[in-house]
């Protein structure tokens, strides 16, 4: 059973201990995982929190490097088995 659950934008703030503009910033590098709602000039948030899931955007962000990583350390390896 999964422990996820969607809560806005100021309780994420709060559970987290961040600002206004870290929040956004988290979002706009899509580091959570959102729904956006536009009522005329109010915009809200829902943030996903909890359970094992992520972003694609960061799933596919975190693969690449570590797979930059692996690259480095299997290079490492063969410069030092050189000598």
């Amino acid at each position: 059973m999964s422990n996820e659950r969607w809560i806005s934008l100021n309780q994420f703030m709060k559970e987290r201990n961040i600002g206004y503009e870290t929040a956004l910033d988290m979002i706009a590098k899509n580091e959570v995982e959102y729904h956006k709602t536009e009522n005329g000039k109010n915009i809200r948030y829902k943030i996903k929190v909890g359970g094992d899931s992520v972003s694609r955007e960061l799933f596919e962000e975190e693969r690449a490097k570590r797979i930059r990583a692996e690259t480095r350390l299997d290079l490492l390896k063969k410069v030092l088995e050189e000598d």
